[in-house]
């Protein structure tokens, strides 16, 4: 069961982190739910097993995200001044959703990730590059700060890093064009990520029932699995993005994502 359990871990690292870096998403969307059903295998509760799977998917986007950004950076992709705001507000939004999600039982959080996973799945594939020129983005302060400030709560509360929630934002609230909106995501999950990090390990400290080497809910044997294959995708998903049709990315992407809300949906359900 161990041999299978870290196998699956490095499999959805590598996954989650070729996502990362191909369409600017942290990838946990997928890692929760994978770790969540191998730790309630190995025997763990549900609120135990769900708290530490968001926990450490949120950990795993810190390192995957930095290297798509660096990688993105290169190209261009990335801007800055407009990605820091975001990341700011991220960053204070992250941590209180954290804070939420620590009080939360797992039936709540099951169903508060699948359906901001089916919504953000629906809206990422239904939606339109309805901008390309840069010069049409908005430049107004507020909507950045609004735009990272709904990733950053959604982020903490779910796991997910916020690129599957940002992108679709800064396309149609700002008109970011989508090269800049992947490129740009990958830079605000670093600062989202870190405050939901952060917060689940202070909550999480003094809970009986954690698997082993854990920091809080962060898990750092899973995250170990997780993060090696998933920095080395990362880096050639973000190269590769450059060369591949983003809309053929998206769609495959969302149909996954799709099942896995309506999965989590009804699991929350059962729990």
């Amino acid at each position: 069961m161990l041999l299978f359990f870290f196998a699956a871990l490095i499999v959805g690292g590598a996954v989650a982190g070729s996502f990362s870096g191909l369409i600017g998403i942290g990838g946990s969307i997928l890692l929760v739910p994978l770790q969540f059903y191998l730790l309630t295998k190995l025997g763990y509760p549900p609120d135990i097993a769900l708290k530490a799977a968001i926990a450490t998917a949120l950990f795993f986007t810190l390192p995957t995200s930095l290297s798509s950004a660096y990688n993105h950076s290169k190209k261009g992709a990335v801007l800055w001044q407009k990605g820091i705001l975001m990341g700011v507000f991220g960053f204070l939004f992250s941590f209180v959703g954290a804070y939420i999600a620590s009080l939360l039982n797992a039936s709540y959080l099951s169903i508060i990730f699948g359906v901001v996973v089916l919504g953000a799945s629906l809206k990422f594939v239904t939606s339109k590059n309805v901008n390309e020129d840069p010069s049409k983005m908005s430049e107004n302060p507020i909507l950045y700060a609004i735009c990272g400030s709904v990733m950053g709560l959604l982020s903490g509360l779910t796991g997910i890093g916020g690129g599957l929630i940002l992108i679709p934002l800064v396309i149609f609230l700002v008109k970011m064009p989508l090269r800049h909106a992947i490129g740009t995501s990958s830079a605000t999950i670093v600062f989202t990520a870190f405050g939901g990090v952060i917060s689940y390990i202070i909550n999480g400290i003094g809970v009986s029932g954690l698997p082993p080497f854990s920091i809080g809910y962060v898990n750092l044997g899973m995250w170990i699995a997780l993060v090696i294959p998933g920095v080395v995708m990362a880096a050639i998903g973000a190269r590769m993005s450059h060369k591949i049709n983003p809309k053929y990315v998206r769609g495959a992407f969302s149909v996954i994502t799709f099942f896995v809300g309506i999965g989590m949906i009804v699991k929350g359900f059962l729990i």
